[in-house]
């Protein structure tokens, strides 16, 4: 499986560790790194609701029963997934700010799942195990630690910031599948409704005053304004942490 790594040196290479199986043996030349890469093809082509057993026994050209001498079961291959598609993700240097280093760890962790289909929801359905997704979730807790935040602070806050993140990026994908299907997203029909409204619009002062915003809303805007927002709040809490959540 690949490796999760901090961000090089300037002018380093990136190499990717070697992938190895996790089971003991191999049926008919299958390994369970064949099974995720296989995986995650139908995953981008497919989405989450086609990712059966089945369907992926017949990419692999094998029967579905050879699987589970690699994963105990569907569960497990998903995990698996969400665990290989987190190994993409560069993880800041601790040698950065608390707050650069969140901010590299929010806008990685959108890059990475937005590249594949239905990541937002299988990273929702999955818990959080596996070696890189522990790293991701190691490194955040890390950043607010060396921030100064007592261990339970620091754990429920970097619990929040990935529920946030992930949220977010939810919420952007669902726009994007809903533009492809020629359907208004939600604040464009809303836009739509009070230019149908006429006058009666005055009815709603602060929509009306800005009803002509509603439509060029963009998603990674939207994303940056969040995120900027959430940074304050957390930065300016590591400066004045109350005396009960000091170290």
């Amino acid at each position: 499986m690949r490796k999760v790594t901090t961000a090089p040196a300037p002018g380093a290479s990136r190499r990717r560790a070697p992938r190895t199986t996790a089971s003991a043996g191999s049926y008919a030349g299958l390994e369970r790194s064949h099974l995720v890469e296989a995986a995650l093809g139908l995953l981008r082509e497919s989405g989450l609701d086609a990712l059966s057993t089945r369907r992926l026994a017949e990419r692999l050209g094998v029967k579905s029963a050879a699987l589970y001498w690699h994963v105990r079961d569907k569960n497990e291959l998903l995990g698996l997934v969400a665990d290989e598609i987190c190994a993409d993700m560069k993880l800041p240097s601790k040698r950065l700010s608390f707050r650069r280093r969140l901010a590299d760890i929010a806008w990685e962790y959108r890059r990475v799942l937005l590249s594949y289909r239905d990541a937002p929801r299988l990273f929702a359905e999955q818990a959080p195990t596996g070696p890189h997704r522990m790293q991701l979730y190691d490194a955040a807790i890390g950043a607010f630690l060396d921030a100064g935040f007592a261990p339970s602070i620091a754990v429920s806050m970097a619990t929040f910031y990935r529920n946030y993140l992930l949220g977010m990026v939810s919420e952007e994908t669902r726009h994007s599948s809903v533009k492809r299907s020629n359907v208004s997203g939600p604040t464009v029909a809303l836009g739509v409704e009070l230019a149908a409204l006429g006058d009666e619009a005055s009815r709603y002062p602060n929509l009306h005053r800005v009803s002509g915003q509603l439509a060029g809303i963009d998603s990674e805007a939207l994303f940056r304004i969040g995120l900027d927002v959430l940074l304050d709040g957390m930065h300016g809490r590591a400066r004045r942490k109350p005396r009960h959540e000091a170290r």
